[in-house]
């Protein structure tokens, strides 16, 4: 056995355990050291920055040396952190290029992914199984149920359901792109449905939402590529129930409309972040400063429970424009958008709606702050931005599906 196929199983073995770890989200550390190992190993594939210097990474390149350079010259305590963190973020799943010239990585991504949709499983099951025994606790008031459960578990619903929304796509991917027997069909189903009954349980709405939005729009591409209407007609009756479904959504689009700071808890840390920003001319913030000049905008509009809270933007476009400037807010949305073009025009439909997923869910929370964030939007990024990058040898860039 030479060195390159030990150097493989290695990688696989890393990998798995990545998909695994998401069971072990009481223990951050045990996700911390797999990141960290998973980090340095795919360094280890590393031929020649030629490679990965093109205009598909250069937001990617831009993004992390923007916020490098923003924490070395606002230096704090926490900065090295964020350095690590925009590493993970922007740099090591860009030698995803190197994974998918390997036919064995190739062979088991599908694995992987489905290691990854069997852990969330497993997560949701436990899920439900506390709602019901909780039940006398909160009557299925879904306020009650979601505050019993965050304090069980010890993690934010947002996340969580964000981890469910994932799976989700994933098994939707897989069930229309490859030909099933009837039990592994039903399987499939019914692993859906325990999905969808954990994100009403969590009830984060713009998971449950976007969720919705992309099935429809996944199976559009399949199916009704022909039938542009019933398309465009499905997807205003979903946006509407959306909106119409919550009155919290309705209430947010009255306060922005009468733009009104005093009744909208989004409305207030939307303005307070975007004038914290405009304070630096929207050059980036020390880091370490951000949070108490929000509190003192909160605190100036009277909102002084949002102070002692330290509520943060509760937005990732927002977050990078309050720390790395306009520079930084351009070069992310730049980079969304060139994984949004690309996979696009592969058709990498998988790819396509779980970065619609992150989309989405950046506007109502920073998903790059907190390890749970990172951790998933890292093992999406290695598993599938390979696929999107241009690879003439091997023809990586005309993958239709993933």
């Amino acid at each position: 056995m030479n060195q390159i196929s030990i150097n493989n199983k290695i990688t696989l073995a890393v990998l798995f355990f990545f998909a695994f770890g998401f069971l072990l989200y009481t223990s951050e550390a045990i996700q911390s050291i797999l990141m960290g190992i998973t980090g340095l190993i795919m360094l280890f594939y590393y031929k020649s920055w030629k490679d990965l210097l093109t205009h598909y990474t250069l937001p990617f390149l831009i993004c992390f040396v923007c916020l490098l350079s923003i924490n070395l010259f606002y230096f704090h305590p926490k900065s090295i952190q964020i350095i690590t963190n925009s590493l993970l973020i922007f740099i090591i799943p860009l030698f995803s290029f190197y994974l998918y010239q390997s036919p064995w990585f190739l062979n088991k991504k599908t694995i992987i992914m489905g290691t990854y949709c069997i852990s969330i499983l497993l997560l949701t099951l436990y899920v439900i199984g506390f709602y019901i025994l909780d039940y006398p606790n909160h009557h299925f008031n879904w306020y009650f149920a979601r505050f019993n459960l965050e304090n069980n578990m010890h993690i934010h619903g947002t996340y969580l359901s964000l981890w469910i929304g994932v799976a989700f796509l994933m098994a939707v991917n897989y069930f229309l792109t490859k030909e099933h027997r009837k039990t592994v069909k039903y399987s499939l189903l019914t692993a859906l449905l325990i999905y969808l009954l954990g994100l009403l349980i969590v009830n984060s709405r713009t998971t449950i939402s976007s969720i919705l939005f992309l099935t429809c729009f996944r199976f559009y591409f399949h199916y009704y590529k022909k039938n542009k209407t019933l398309f465009i007609v499905s997807i205003l009756i979903l946006v509407a129930a959306s909106l119409f479904i919550s009155q919290r959504y309705q209430d947010d689009l009255n306060y922005f409309y009468q733009n009104n700071i005093t009744n909208s808890t989004r409305y207030t840390l939307c303005y307070c972040s975007i004038e914290t920003a405009a304070d630096s001319n929207f050059l980036g913030t020390d880091n370490g400063l951000i949070q108490s000049k929000l509190n003192t905008c909160y605190t100036k509009y009277g909102f002084t429970n949002f102070s002692k809270e330290n509520l943060n933007s509760h937005n990732q476009y927002l977050d990078f424009l309050l720390k790395g400037g306009f520079l930084l807010f351009v070069s992310f949305i730049w980079m969304i958008y060139n994984k949004l073009r690309y996979t696009s025009k592969t058709e990498n439909y998988l790819y396509f709606t779980i970065t619609l997923l992150f989309v989405f869910a950046f506007c109502t929370e920073n998903i790059l702050v907190r390890q749970y964030g990172i951790y998933v939007y890292l093992f999406c990024d290695i598993l599938l931005l390979g696929s999107i990058l241009p690879n003439k040898s091997h023809c990586t860039d005309k993958i239709k599906e993933c």
